[in-house]
């Protein structure tokens, strides 16, 4: 009988140990995702490269900003004006951008037009300090540094 009771208490000990461990790892994924939001939100971004559809365009003058606000509004600042948009992030690392708009002097902007066409099909993102990548749905991304 003794063998079974400390079988029984090795087996619960185990138990024990692997939930303190599997709830550490849950809190890490929850900081890594605040750090991500954090990120993305408290930096203004500057456009470096963008494929999209077979596309590549490297912003050499860097002349595109963009800025994620803590109102899940997305405004991107262009040499021919300003354009705004709404944007949702999970907790995948997941971003929706919905009602990208440009003035009408942008029109003319095939470098505006690749990004904002970009951001309408963005599906995730990853942000640390210093750059942003952006994920689209036809495996194109937007590349970004921070200012």
């Amino acid at each position: 009988m003794k063998r079974t009771n400390r079988s029984s208490y090795v087996t619960a000990v185990n138990f024990l140990m692997l939930g303190i461990f599997l709830a550490g790892c849950i809190v890490v994924v929850k900081e890594d995702d605040d750090r991500r939001r954090r990120y993305l939100r408290d930096s203004e971004w500057t456009l470096e490269v963008v494929f999209y559809r077979a596309q590549t365009v490297v912003a050499a003058d860097r002349t595109i900003q963009v800025d994620f606000a803590e109102d899940n509004t997305v405004t991107g600042l262009a040499a021919c004006g300003v354009f705004s948009g709404q944007y949702e992030v999970n907790e995948n690392g997941g971003i929706t951008i919905s009602s990208i708009e440009s003035p009408s002097s942008c029109q003319d902007s095939a470098q505006v037009e690749l990004v904002t066409n970009s951001l309408r099909s963005a599906t995730s993102y990853s942000a640390t300090e210093r750059e942003l990548t952006i994920s689209t749905a036809e495996d194109g991304y937007l590349a970004f540094a921070a200012k």
